[in-house]
């Protein structure tokens, strides 16, 4: 039951991992030079998930794309921000403590990035919801990929899985805005 219950998460997480670099131009990930940097980004609007109750902010000026069949929430950086980046929440149902799922899904990911950095570590919204932060460098494809995923205890035994996805070059440069969102993070009074 327990391989049963790693493999399940492990193809979530490779599902997240997939949707956030279908967002990326099919050119690639724009390299960005040293000339150049792009627009500075800061939190905008509330997005709300009814259907799973919760809501946190997103950067600014930022897009909701239409769901794939998956039901996951897209949310991506506008073409004219020089940004290809973007945040893909998935909900699960997973019996165990968030910790427990976290530790799965870290594990799963270290098999699946044999030559990534994956770095695990406790993470504190505004509201004091359950959240842990995962962070992690890949290759992807003909991409060097930097993805923070954000872990977090839904309504019930639902875990809230937020996969920030952004060319590694960038990631440092995005990590505070990601993380001054999912500070946003709160579940919805049901």
């Amino acid at each position: 039951m327990k391989i049963a219950l790693r493999v399940l998460i492990g193809v979530v997480i490779l599902v997240a991992i997939v949707l956030g670099i279908k967002q990326f131009p099919k050119g690639g990930v724009q390299e960005v030079s040293s000339n150049s940097t792009p627009t500075p980004q800061k939190i905008g609007d509330t997005f709300t998930s009814a259907e799973h109750g919760y809501s946190h902010r997103i950067p600014l000026g930022w897009e909701t794309k239409p769901p794939p069949p998956s039901k996951a929430a897209i949310i991506a950086a506008p073409k004219s921000s020089g940004v290809s980046s973007n945040m893909v929440t998935t909900v699960e149902p997973y019996d165990g403590t968030l910790l427990a799922y976290v530790d799965a899904n870290t594990q799963s990911l270290r098999k699946s990035a044999a030559k990534g950095k994956v770095v695990r570590a406790e993470f504190t919204t505004d509201s004091k919801t359950p959240a842990y932060k995962v962070k992690l460098q890949n290759k992807l494809k003909d991409a060097d990929v930097g993805q923070t995923i954000y872990f977090f205890q839904g309504p019930g035994d639902k875990k809230i899985i937020v996969t920030c996805t952004a060319p590694v070059e960038l990631q440092a440069q995005l990590e505070p805005l990601f993380d001054a969102c999912m500070k946003t993070f709160a579940l919805s009074a049901r």
